[in-house]
């Protein structure tokens, strides 16, 4: 006869800890710097984020000025060294375009270590302690959470029937894995902000370009190009990340508000990308669609010759390229952190 009583006295008690807690946080205004505008990782994760849930966890104590970073005039990679130096408070950092400056970004989204979403969760999570001090000492960046797109594919213009068959073709790539997988095969990778892509198939710059399964549709790449291959070639991890001296005056309250929410807003970027790689891929080929009319690109099934591929480029080609970048001592970092997650080794 007692447990209802005691129940509702420990759920009022724990509601006005959370309410006494949202009250204990001062007026904070933030400056964000978000991911690409047009896509569902901004609009359905980033936007409602701090529009609405931070604002609400808080009482309203925690407001963002969010901006993604194309409305903005960004290209993506020079928002890394913005926060670095305090220009920008914080961002959501696509952290493929600053693979070639600063390697370790691109550590946990090698192309042909990690074959699914779970898989690159599975990588963040053995290598976000690594990463955080990493960044934190050599960037004066506060890591605060992982996120990521959905599986990257590849779109091209003309037929292809196999991966192999981007061997002599122009294919732009967004991080250097991915241009280290394209040289692999044999084709030249190209380096090409993601809104040039239509326009540079378009006229022939690039016959093919990597990008995220919906991402691509969202961005009208099937106007230019005509097929798509399933194969996941990485997934494009993004990190909210913030510059240290200034997230080091930001009240503690608001802090945790911060760091809590955003690491709960990880899991459910982790979890849409799940979905929107299947969406994507029959959004494009003529299947169910709920982003808009579908397109009718022909689908590039994966073949057992495709995944061998993929797995002897990891090996061969795309490791060995990540520890010449990065040098012996990130590489053993690697091992011990995703390599022993992942089953794999730099040698």
């Amino acid at each position: 006869m007692k447990t209802k009583p005691i129940l509702a006295t420990a759920l009022a008690v724990g509601m006005i800890a959370g309410h006494a807690a949202a009250e204990d946080i001062p007026k904070t205004e933030l400056n964000v710097v978000g991911s690409i505008g047009i896509l569902s990782m901004y609009k359905d994760m980033e936007e409602p984020f701090w529009n609405k849930t931070i604002v609400e966890s808080s009482g309203g104590a925690i407001t963002a000025n969010l901006k993604p970073f194309n409305e903005l005039g960004f290209k993506g990679g020079e928002l890394f060294s913005l926060v670095s130096k305090g220009t920008v408070q914080m961002a959501h950092q696509v952290l493929a375009y600053t693979s070639g400056s600063v390697p370790e970004n691109e550590a946990t989204d090698l192309v042909g270590v990690v074959a699914d979403v779970e898989a690159v969760h599975k990588a963040a999570k053995a290598f976000r302690d690594y990463h955080a001090g990493f960044l934190a000492e050599k960037h004066n960046i506060k890591l605060l959470g992982y996120g990521t797109y959905q599986s990257q594919v590849v779109y091209c213009r003309e037929a292809f029937g196999a991966l192999a068959d981007l061997k002599g073709r122009k294919v732009r790539a967004s991080g250097a894995s991915q241009q280290v997988f394209v040289e692999h095969l044999g084709g030249s990778p190209i380096g090409m902000a993601f809104g040039e892509v239509p326009t540079a198939m378009a006229n022939g710059t690039i016959d093919c370009a990597i990008t995220g399964a919906l991402s691509g549709f969202l961005a009208k790449w099937h106007e230019p190009a005509n097929y798509v291959s399933a194969v996941p070639i990485n997934h494009g991890v993004i990190a909210h990340i913030a510059n240290m001296d200034w997230w080091n005056g930001v009240d503690p309250a608001a802090q945790a508000a911060i760091e809590s929410g955003l690491m709960a807003l990880e899991e459910k970027m982790f979890a849409l990308a799940v979905t929107e790689t299947a969406d994507g891929l029959s959004c494009n080929t003529g299947g169910a669609c709920k982003y808009g009319e579908a397109a009718d690109m022909t689908l590039v099934p994966a073949s057992d010759a495709d995944m061998a591929l993929m797995a002897d480029a990891a090996v061969t080609a795309v490791l060995p390229a990540y520890k010449e970048r990065c040098g012996a001592e990130c590489a053993a970092a690697w091992n011990k952190t995703i390599g022993d997650a992942m089953g794999f080794e730099i040698k």
